[in-house]
């Protein structure tokens, strides 16, 4: 460090032994550190030669929230966060990715001679020198946490940019189109760049990870909240694509020899104290295998039903029909919806010693203490319905069926139903009403349907929008009409959002996701429709004129709660009672 601590234009002050010394003093002036302390810590600042700033942050004794702004004052940097700036990657490609990885600078923003850079630390006078030869003019700086910094290198520079930069120099200076890669695959470089890979997928909480060669390029893509986001990755990586499926291959126990067939195999990971199943799948194609990493998190944690997104009016509902003493409870929707998270948030209410729960289940997704569950295993007949139908032996008192796949299971489920149990299952409809179509179609005869079926569940997800950079937007008028004719008192008053991007929220503009939910309970109206084959479109009709809150008008009310964008409802919840069941509202007449 520079023992002088003055800077260059602006009032800027380098980092030095003096600069660090004041915001020792400060610090304590103001309470938030001991004499002695600051003793110790100058101390040992000498002796590593890591600054102040570092050495609290390290140990935790202050958070860069509580730092940064102070560091920022006696350094005249200002204190910002990332997710105020619209950072143009024009701008970004201005700086070498080698040069932004060293010194831990983003520039977000330059006018005519300057360029701005963000950073979490003061920098030092040989790097500030530096980053101006490198940019050809005057620079000046910003504070940020480091984890903001951290996130926008991966985000503009590539994923692995560090440990990648001089293989894939090396393998360019190569024949690589007639050179085999394969032994690179346990080269530390190459590994590392596969943890890092799946290390930044489980921090940012992605389902899937998606590695696909194409003629010129590698793409990467994570599936974030349901959703494929393309995940930067440095400059001639598809370079190392034999590579990097080799290394993938040796930590899953695969053969790395044989690459024209699918392969499948697994991966045990730990991050911190969480364990992570990791389930590999690789295809071979045109121009090299394609791989996906599913992950699974192994911990039995779960979600309760308040954390779901509920609504005051829902919650009452789901445990109505959880504490029925018999009969057969429906939840619906496409494939990643959430539908056996809403079943088990339903089922820890229900796990009382007084209760015996019994689950068969493809895959086994919650581990859950107190409750029976059994895996299905196709290969040696283990099969929904089989093993439906040995559990009625145990005489439980709530049953979980996966999901209701063909007639058998069906059947056997009505008849557990029809015997004093209370199943819980899934089925794959668009909305509530089809389900009972969908049973029929099974085989099930209308009667039984109505008889056993007590209520339908239809689920979709939606992106939460990141609440550190959404700005207000002025909905489309027809929309607005919409909204007002299900919340005519909230609309007057309500504010909508739309999504940028910022590091907090992986530049996605959404973090997290929150559910929605067409909850239809089969009343004795409903009874009679369903027993006399009328049309799902009537029976929604019907449903609605008895209160029934579509999967898009919930959505609404998330909309007015600033929970989500109007673009996320109109992409999972489609206004279908205005279209397909334009016929059915007219066949039912004045008097329906």
């Amino acid at each position: 460090m520079e023992r002088d601590g003055e800077g260059h234009s602006g009032g800027m002050r380098f980092s030095s032994e003096g600069l660090m010394g004041e915001l020792g003093h400060r610090l304590v002036t103001e309470g938030l550190l001991q004499a002695d302390q600051l003793a110790d810590y100058l101390s040992r600042s000498t002796l590593t030669g890591d600054s102040l700033d570092r050495l609290l942050l390290k140990d935790g004794v202050l958070t860069e929230a509580v730092l940064l702004p102070r560091l920022g004052e006696v350094a005249g940097i200002p204190f910002k966060t990332l997710a105020h700036y619209r950072v143009d990657p024009s701008i970004t490609g201005r700086l070498p990715s080698r040069a932004a990885i060293k010194y831990k600078v983003v520039p977000i923003s330059a006018d005519s001679g300057s360029v701005t850079l963000a950073t979490a630390r003061v920098p030092s006078r040989e790097v500030v020198d530096s980053l101006r030869l490198l940019l050809g003019g005057q620079v000046h700086f910003v504070l940020c946490v480091d984890a903001e910094v951290s996130r926008s290198l991966k985000h503009y520079y590539g994923l692995g940019a560090d440990s990648l930069d001089e293989m894939i120099q090396t393998a360019s200076a190569t024949a690589v189109q007639e050179t085999d890669l394969t032994e690179e695959g346990t080269d530390p470089g190459v590994l590392r760049f596969v943890n890092q890979l799946i290390a930044e997928a489980i921090r940012m909480e992605a389902t899937d990870v998606h590695i696909e060669p194409f003629e010129n390029r590698m793409r990467v893509r994570y599936r974030i909240d349901g959703v494929l986001q393309v995940i930067p990755v440095p400059k001639g990586i598809e370079r190392l694509q034999k590579a990097i499926a080799s290394a993938i291959k040796i930590m899953s126990q695969l053969n790395i020899a044989e690459r024209r067939k699918p392969h499948d195999g697994r991966i045990k990971v730990r991050l911190g104290d969480n364990e992570f199943d990791l389930r590999v799948s690789i295809l071979p194609t045109r121009y090299g295998e394609t791989i996906d990493l599913r992950i699974l998190n192994r911990s039995s944690m779960f979600i309760d039903l308040e954390h779901l997104g509920l609504k005051s009016h829902q919650i009452p509902i789901i445990e109505s029909l959880s504490a029925l003493p018999h009969g057969i409870v429906l939840i619906t929707g496409p494939t990643g919806s959430g539908k056996t998270t809403t079943l088990y948030a339903a089922l820890s209410r229900l796990n009382k010693e007084g209760v015996k729960i019994i689950t068969a289940e493809d895959p086994i997704e919650y581990q859950m203490d107190g409750i029976s569950q059994i895996q299905t295993h196709a290969q040696i007949g283990l099969t929904f319905s089989n093993i439906l139908r040995s559990i009625l032996r145990h005489n439980p008192d709530i049953v979980l069926v996966g999901e209701i796949r063909d007639t058998e299971t069906a059947q056997i489920a009505v008849q557990a139903a029809l015997t004093g149990h209370l199943v819980f299952s899934t089925l794959h409809t668009n909305d509530a009403p089809s389900a009972i179509v969908r049973l029929v179609d099974m085989g099930i005869e209308p009667y039984l349907v109505s008889s056993c079926l007590e209520g339908v569940i239809a689920q979709r997800l939606v992106r939460r929008v990141c609440s550190a950079c959404r700005e207000k937007v002025e909905p489309d008028p027809l929309i607005l009409e919409e909204i007002a004719r299900t919340y005519p008192e909230r609309v007057k008053d309500a504010v909508f959002y739309q999504a940028r991007s910022c590091p907090i929220c992986n530049f996605s503009g959404y973090h997290g996701r929150v559910a929605l939910f067409e909850m239809m309970v089969i009343d004795d109206d409903l009874r009679g429709m369903i027993a006399h084959q009328e049309s799902s479109g009537q029976v929604r009709l019907k449903a609605m004129k008895n209160g029934l809150i579509t999967l898009r008008q919930d959505g609404w009310s998330s909309v007015l709660d600033g929970v989500t964008t109007i673009e996320e409802v109109l992409r999972v919840a489609h206004r279908v009672e205005a279209t397909t069941y334009l016929g059915a509202r007219k066949g039912m007449g004045e008097n329906a």
